[in-house]
């Protein structure tokens, strides 16, 4: 039996488990981003409309804006409405990367000649510390990235209000604006669980392998993606740490250089 037929099959098996669990996972970032929307975007509507009537017929400018004591109260509700929505993002991501760790490295079962079918588990403790690690050139993991993304909202839901003030804009026009920064907010949040999601495949994967005594393995590419082709034919020792994914939302998955009963 051929290589390539356990490499596709064992690729097929974590791609799998990834799709479903990004999947699961992403369903319910969506309801708790749709919470945090509705509440957040009512209560900037309050404040602009309060601002739009003291203003009494004349453009409103940021200083008047910075008078209401409302404004205040809102940037305070804004700040835990966030918090909450970061809290829930890092706990709910937390738990499935770990889940996703084990389930991947246990469906992983290989035929080999010379290693024994035993099957073996890994422990959460070692799956989170797996998970937690940084892997990017950049020094940061994913909750730094959860937490990032939170801030970087928070601060363009507040540009949108500025701009509204000094352009002249009415209340309909800046929810629709803080709809689009939600909707940003929220694929960010998308793309982030699905990269993990790919590469902690990878990580548990090798890890799999390793403890099957495999030395090698090559990259399987997912495509004809020109980032992705510079990894094509090559061979890696199992110790190596490639960086895969090797960019958002790809696909790219490692697999054993084996030999198999016939």
């Amino acid at each position: 039996m051929k290589n390539n037929y356990w490499a596709k099959r064992s690729a097929e098996t974590a791609q799998r488990l990834t799709d479903v669990g990004a999947a699961a996972a992403n369903k319910q970032l969506a309801k708790y981003y749709s919470s945090c929307q509705k509440k957040v975007i009512r209560e900037f509507e309050i404040l602009y409309d309060e601002l739009l009537a003291k203003s009494a017929g004349e453009q409103p400018t940021p200083a008047d804006l910075y008078k209401l004591e409302k404004y205040w109260v809102m940037q305070g509700e804004l700040t835990e409405e966030l918090n909450k929505l970061g809290n829930k993002t890092a706990a709910l991501l937390s738990k499935k990367f770990v889940e996703h760790y084990i389930n991947v490295y246990e469906s992983l079962n290989l035929a080999l000649k010379s290693t024994e079918s035993t099957f073996t588990t890994v422990d959460a403790g070692t799956a989170a510390q797996m998970v937690n690690a940084v892997w990017c050139a950049d020094g940061k993991n994913w909750s730094q990235r959860v937490w990032n993304n939170t801030a970087r909202l928070q601060q363009a839901l507040n540009d949108e209000l500025s701009h509204c003030i000094i352009t002249g804009q009415k209340t309909t026009e800046l929810k629709k604006l803080l709809q689009t920064e939600f909707a940003v907010s929220h694929n960010e949040a998308d793309r982030l669980v699905r990269t993990e999601m790919s590469h902690i495949q990878n990580e548990a994967a090798a890890q799999r392998y390793k403890d099957y005594g495999i030395k090698e393995f090559e990259v399987l590419s997912d495509g004809g993606c020109e980032q992705c082709a510079h990894s094509k034919n090559k061979r890696y020792r199992i110790e190596e740490k490639i960086p895969v994914p090797f960019h958002p939302n790809c696909r790219c998955c490692i697999v054993p250089i084996v030999a198999v009963d016939d």
